[in-house]
């Protein structure tokens, strides 16, 4: 049975009156900031500011499916995303953030209003604390979401043969931002100079898959199929979403998630960073802010990293824990206003049981190694 539907939602519009060049919406833009309806909207995106436990944070929240939030969030003094994701259960939101093996359980809980404000308590460290957060895109791009999805069945004369599954969410600069950076921003979210539409990209993406699976059936042996396990393989999967990491002007981050199962043990999935720089309309790679030389001056403020992140002491070797002995600098870059975080997808630096690995480093440590 095939099934498929595609929505989308203003994710938020414009934000203040008489933007010059260097704000993200069109210079002469209206005044008010338009707030989304968090609890009736199907698909968003929104960001979010408010205190827990005395700190402030800021949040990137998005509904990339139904029942599906994901983001990131950071403490505004330390500037490190970090990831977020959860459901929908009875009205209430569950958000989990990342933790390493064996951490203690951290997540947001609360619930979602149509002014724009996510409220509940939030749990770690062994306490917990309220929060309110509220709407703020004051230095942020507005975007929107869309979303679809669609199945077909291995052999499309037989509705009990496996079933094969596409989903895939895209973010799109909403109208009120500037045609130029609009423009910039579709080439960098699509890959591509082309792709007009965000309907256009998910279903380039979405026939993609499906032709792909279609090929495949033509290898599909009659016994495989009645074998229940054998069978079970030929139930491919694929799932696409696009996150916002960080929305600062002039600095943006987009994450672009993917996951694919096409038989095996598992699937692989992996998160590709893109970091701009808006003023510029510019990637940024590390040959942008580091001096000549700099890997092999990073790899040890990555290795300490790792240590500190995943509790290793100084006297285990990181081989012990990873398919490298020291980890070495990447482009899979995320930058904010305090740090850059090196991202390591599954298998890069470690089996596939420690996922994609993200390491966080200060500019206060980067500072001999920035370029001025």
């Amino acid at each position: 049975m095939k099934k498929t539907f595609l929505s989308f939602l203003l994710a938020t519009a414009a934000l203040f009156s008489c933007h010059t060049n260097s704000t993200p919406a069109k210079a002469g833009s209206d005044t008010a900031i338009l707030v989304i309806p968090l609890a009736s909207t199907p698909y968003f995106y929104t960001q979010l500011k408010g205190v827990v436990g005395g700190k402030h944070i800021t949040m990137q929240l998005l509904k990339t499916a139904p029942h599906l939030f994901g983001g990131y969030y950071c403490y505004d003094s330390i500037g490190q995303p970090v990831n977020i994701w959860g459901s929908l259960d009875s009205n209430l939101v569950k958000l989990y953030e990342e933790t390493t093996a064996g951490g203690e359980e951290r997540f947001f809980g609360g619930t979602l209003s149509d002014d724009g404000i996510f409220k509940g308590v939030w749990h770690g460290d062994s306490t917990s604390h309220h929060f309110e957060l509220h709407t703020d895109l004051r230095r942020a791009v507005p975007f929107r979401v869309y979303y679809d999805t669609d199945s077909l069945h291995l052999i499309a004369s037989n509705p009990q043969s496996p079933i094969g599954m596409v989903s895939s969410s895209i973010i799109w600069p909403d109208s009120s931002v500037d045609s130029s950076l609009a423009t910039f921003l579709k080439r960098q979210i699509t890959s591509s100079t082309y792709v007009t539409t965000p309907e256009q990209y998910i279903k380039m993406d979405m026939d993609s898959f499906k032709i792909s699976y279609q090929v495949a059936a033509k290898d599909a042996d009659s016994s495989e199929l009645n074998d229940e396990t054998q069978a079970n393989s030929w139930n491919w999967t694929t799932d696409d979403a696009m996150r916002i990491v960080w929305n600062t002007w002039p600095y943006l981050v987009i994450e672009k998630y993917s996951y694919d199962f096409t038989g095996g043990a598992h699937g692989n999935w992996n998160a590709v960073y893109i970091t701009l720089d808006l003023s510029k309309k510019k990637v940024i790679t590390p040959a942008d802010i580091f001096k000549t030389g700099y890997k092999e001056k990073l790899s040890p403020l990555l290795d300490k990293a790792f240590r500190k992140k995943y509790k290793i002491g100084e006297d285990e070797m990181l081989y012990q824990n990873l398919l490298v002995k020291t980890i070495p600098a990447n482009d899979n870059l995320i930058v904010t206003d305090k740090g850059v975080a090196f991202s390591y997808v599954p298998y890069e630096i470690g089996p596939y049981a420690l996922g994609q690995v993200t390491l966080f480093i200060p500019f206060t440590e980067l500072k001999p190694l920035l370029k001025n």
